[in-house]
């Protein structure tokens, strides 16, 4: 084995140990990733997670991360795709996600810089979220009615660099039932046509469904 993937597992390993395990109603929700080869790994959580307690909403996040997630030197650092399966009801309106999303990381950035003992300020993280030019554009096929959302996010990342960093994402949210969806393809790298890691996150999200 590598020292490139033990350095990957233990990472990954470190950020389920922060979240907490899923209930016997929340394995049934079936998510589908159509990630090639390599395969993208991943992981399904229970909401609201460990290393973020507070935040406001209940449900299921699956996620699954490009093969150079925690390898800095590689094109596709830090890229994964995000899927939240909320409760009815939940609050996923440009505020909410605000709110929410900025919570998430802040609780992420915090924990994990905690257990390698170190501290980080994450009162001065930040989100800003606004309707993508085209907002019904480039949505899972299976979604029904999805708006695309572009958003940005300054924090610091906590797990291989532990320096600030700003995240790109492309949100897409939508009802599955009476569940809202959001689905975020997440990078460092500026979200451009044709670029990587972009071309992959896009494919990914295109074949996403649910069952």
């Amino acid at each position: 084995m590598s020292s490139s993937h033990l350095r990957f597992i233990l990472l990954t390993t470190l950020f389920l140990t922060l979240a907490p395990g899923i209930t016997p109603a929340q394995e049934g929700v079936k998510f589908h990733f159509e990630t090639g080869t390599p395969p993208w790994a991943g992981e399904r959580i229970e909401l609201p997670p460990g290393f973020a307690r507070d935040l406001g909403w209940n449900g299921v996040e699956e996620i699954r991360f490009a093969p150079g997630m925690f390898r800095p030197a590689e094109g596709d650092f830090f890229s994964y795709i995000l899927v939240f399966v909320l409760e009815p009801g939940s609050d996923v309106s440009e505020k909410g996600l605000e709110k929410e999303l900025l919570t998430y990381y802040q609780g992420l950035s915090k924990a994990v810089m905690g257990s390698a003992g170190e501290t980080v300020d994450t009162t001065d993280f930040s989100v800003s979220i606004k309707k993508a030019a085209d907002e019904n554009s480039g949505a899972p096929t299976s979604a029904a009615q999805a708006v695309a959302r572009n958003a940005t996010l300054d924090w610091v990342e906590p797990f291989a660099t532990k320096k600030r960093q700003t995240l790109h994402l492309e949100i897409h949210t939508w009802q599955n039932g009476d569940q809202p969806v959001v689905l975020s393809c997440v990078s460092p790298v500026e979200p451009k046509d044709g670029a990587e890691p972009w071309k992959a996150l896009r494919a990914i999200r295109k074949s996403f469904r649910l069952e």
